[in-house]
């Protein structure tokens, strides 16, 4: 339930001693204050191909745990201006960081424009969809993630001869087409006959300053959501932002924008489609996706899917998920770069703000892959991966393994 307060009255409430705040008044504006807190116990094992086996205890993990707030002013003409501001609660490095905070125009009529950091329509297009979303086993272990392929060198005794030997090309899973950008600016239609439209335009250029810092990106997505069933369209494309990455060779982990590596010539085409019926009580969803690069013999270029079952009996919600990523592109499809992932878990809701739930969830990978799962916030387990967003291995064809039980809470 969101608590919904005239500004003057949340002025008030969060005035801070030593923090000067200015007279708000309350004219054709009102302020929504909203939260959600989801936090999980995760235990993850992993079957190195050393034959030892690694398993990490992570309690207490936030994930995507936010606070905002938003609100809107009625002007002429009927437009109205909207604003939102919210933080993304991180335990693991104990501090606050933004999340979807724009400012922008709406109209009945004619859609709304909004500037700011936002989801790309790609991302928003069948977030939706995924049951096990912020999980361990969310969907975007596989949906919106690829592997890059760097020069880091790791020792390992690959051929058992008691010598160490050294491998380059470690892969490691970058989740580039979940985004929300930092500089967008965005257009949505009007919802006719539930069907919808978005367009979103991001660029940071200087063509003064010759440098991996230059990226443009355009963002598209179309929406029907009516009745018992969804779907969606959505394609982005991406130029710049290398960042010293697999197309000019070097270290596939710099951060870009959200932590984005490696994204330049790339593009992405995503379908989505959902089914409810036994009166909503039953869903099914399923999602494909096609990343490409547009260089030849790339192991960015992959194929995928994600299906979907849920079905809700009184408080209880069982939910069945699997996940496939293709083999890349990477020597003539061969390269065995895929992974297999699928899990399973029970929610029990004990209201509508409330419910708790327990999942399991194992990641097959192939024996040149290294996908991994959602790690949340916490930060202190798990190798480093992208923007640090996986529980994986140093080596690819690790399997990983996870149980979790979380309490999620929104208001």
């Amino acid at each position: 339930m969101q608590k919904k307060l005239l500004s003057l009255a949340i002025a008030g409430a969060l005035a801070v001693p030593g923090v000067a705040m200015a007279d708000v008044t309350s004219n054709n504006s009102d302020i929504t204050i909203y939260g959600h807190i989801h936090a999980s116990w995760d235990y993850i094992t992993t079957d190195q191909n050393s034959g030892v086996d690694d398993n990490d205890d992570n309690t207490a993990v936030f994930r995507n745990a936010r606070l905002g707030m938003k609100g809107d002013e009625e002007l002429k003409y009927g437009f109205k201006g909207i604003w939102q501001i919210e933080s993304q609660i991180n335990t693991g490095f104990n501090r606050l960081e933004l999340r979807d905070t724009f400012v922008g125009l709406a109209h009945d009529k004619w859609g709304k424009v909004t500037l700011g950091r936002q989801d790309t329509p790609y991302k928003a297009s069948t977030n939706y969809l995924d049951f096990f979303k912020d999980t361990v086993a969310d969907y975007n272990n596989i949906i919106g993630t690829h592997l890059v392929q760097g020069e880091e060198s790791v020792s390992t005794d690959a051929d058992g001869d008691g010598t160490a030997e050294t491998e380059t090309g470690v892969t490691s899973p970058v989740m580039n087409y979940n985004e929300r950008s930092a500089n967008l600016v965005m257009y949505e239609t009007p919802q006719f006959y539930g069907l919808k439209a978005m367009v979103a335009r991001e660029s940071y250029s200087n063509p003064e300053d010759d440098s991996d810092d230059e990226y443009q990106a355009t963002s598209i997505a179309a929406i029907y959501d009516q009745g018992p069933f969804y779907a969606s369209l959505a394609y982005e494309q991406w130029e710049g932002q290398a960042v010293d990455g697999v197309v000019d060779g070097g270290d596939p982990t710099g951060e870009g924008n959200n932590g984005a590596t490696n994204r330049n010539n790339t593009d992405s085409f995503k379908l989505g489609l959902g089914y409810h019926f036994n009166g909503g009580n039953s869903k099914v969803h399923f999602v494909y996706e096609d990343i490409d690069h547009n260089i030849d013999n790339s192991i960015m270029s992959r194929d995928a899917m994600w299906a979907g079952f849920s079905h809700r009996i009184g408080a209880n919600e069982i939910k069945l998920a699997y996940a496939h990523a293709d083999d890349s592109e990477l020597n003539d499809a061969e390269d065995d770069g895929g992974a297999d992932t699928w899990s399973i878990g029970l929610d029990h809701h004990f209201s509508k703000r409330t419910k708790v739930y327990a999942l399991y969830t194992h990641m097959d990978n192939d024996d040149n892959a290294n996908y991994g799962l959602f790690k949340g916030d916490n930060t202190v387990l798990g190798n480093d991966s992208g923007y640090d967003f996986f529980y994986t291995n140093p080596d690819a064809g690790d399997n990983i393994d996870a149980f979790a039980v979380g309490i999620v809470h929104s208001f």
